[in-house]
């Protein structure tokens, strides 16, 4: 039976790269998130200038559209979408399809009406 030796020297150099790989993935995340959260707002400013009447279902478009750009990005640029440690444009289209289907969901149950 194996035990687990806290002193062991493996253990805390496992300790040490982890904590070593994790700080650049910081800064990615940041990164993404800004240009995530700088293509909801230009979508959102887009869909500002449009009558009320429409705004709601023209917004949920742009989203939409804009999590096809993000997806297109990632399949042309980005790695796999799986075992990243850091956030990735697979990640910002997941976030820009889940705003879109909120945004159509809240105007179907009429959050945005007067």
């Amino acid at each position: 039976m194996t035990t687990l030796h806290l002193k062991d020297w493996r253990h805390r150099w496992s300790w040490v790269q982890r904590r070593w790989f994790m700080v650049p993935a910081r800064g990615t995340n940041a990164a993404l998130l800004t240009d995530w959260l700088l293509t909801m707002s230009l979508c959102v400013g887009l869909a500002s200038i449009l009558p009320v009447s429409i705004a709601v279902w023209a917004l949920a478009a742009l989203f939409s559209v804009a999590g096809y750009v993000w997806l297109a990005l990632a399949i042309t640029q980005a790695g796999p979408p799986a075992a990243s440690p850091h956030l990735t444009a697979w990640d910002a289209a997941l976030l820009s399809f889940a705003v879109s289907f909120g945004v159509q969901t809240a105007g179907y149950l009429g959050a945005f009406s007067p």
